[in-house]
Order: structure tokens, then C-alpha cells, then sequence
């Protein structure tokens, strides 16, 4: 059950300190599960054995990789190239599509090596391959 109550002190506090409460929290939210899919898929291919649980701590080895290289991508416009909608963020087809065109064109290998023409070429066809997404109601 929501406690309102407590929400709503939240938003209050957050507006005292001029915070901004992000409109897009359904990209977050998917930008996230991908981020944690492609660690598992990055590590896997890396050869190292990977548990079932991934450490969320400050510090761990995830944070750093989310560092390190997944947050650039919002620099480049890529979360809202994959998840044009929200239609595009809430199927199981369509998030592995976007796994898929994430390791596939090695985007973000290209990115931290700062190879910005290709990357912004690529962003470019995942906006045109994911604009079927567009369509959907």
C-alpha cells in the first residue's frame, strides 16, 4: 500500500532543495535492466565467472562499470534511441532487441574509447530501427 503521507514529504523535501523529479523514470527504470543485462552478457563473454547476484554496493565492481561506461550513454542520446516510447520499454522482445543492438555494434566499446562519429552513425540506425516502436499505440 502507498503512504502517501510519506510521498508526499518526500516531493515537498525534494522541491526545498530544488531537486528535479525526472518525467522519464519508465527510460530509468529500463535503462537500468539493461545496464545490469549487458554486465552480466559483458562479463559472461569476458570469461569470468559471474555469480546469480550482482553486487549494488558504492564501490563494487558494478557501480564502477556503470561509471565507467554506461552512464556516457546518455550523453549520446542512446537510451532515448532504444526506448523511442514506452511500448519499446515494456516488452520482453523489444528489450532484448535493444540488448542485442547494444553489444552488437560494440557501442559502448566506442563510446570510453571516444570514437564519436561512428557512435553517433549507430545511434543514428538504432533510431531508425527502433522507430517501428513509433507506431505502436
Amino acid at each position: 500500500m502507498i503512504d502517501w503521507i510519506n510521498l508526499l514529504m518526500e516531493i515537498r523535501e525534494c522541491k526545498d532543495r530544488n531537486c528535479i523529479i525526472p518525467k522519464d523514470d519508465w527510460r530509468e527504470e529500463v535503462a537500468y535492466s539493461l545496464c545490469e543485462l549487458y554486465y552480466i552478457q559483458h562479463k559472461t563473454n569476458r570469461g569470468y565467472a559471474i555469480a546469480k547476484i550482482i553486487d549494488f554496493r558504492l564501490g563494487s565492481e558494478f557501480s564502477k562499470f556503470m561509471i565507467s561506461h554506461m552512464k556516457p550513454l546518455s550523453k549520446y542520446e542512446v537510451w532515448e534511441a532504444l526506448f523511442p516510447n514506452e511500448k519499446s520499454a515494456t516488452s520482453a522482445s523489444a528489450i532484448d532487441e535493444a540488448l542485442h543492438l547494444l553489444a552488437d555494434s560494440k557501442l559502448v566499446d566506442r563510446i570510453y574509447s571516444g570514437d564519436i562519429i561512428t557512435v553517433k552513425k549507430i545511434v543514428l540506425n538504432i533510431k531508425k530501427r527502433r522507430a517501428k516502436y513509433l507506431d505502436m499505440i
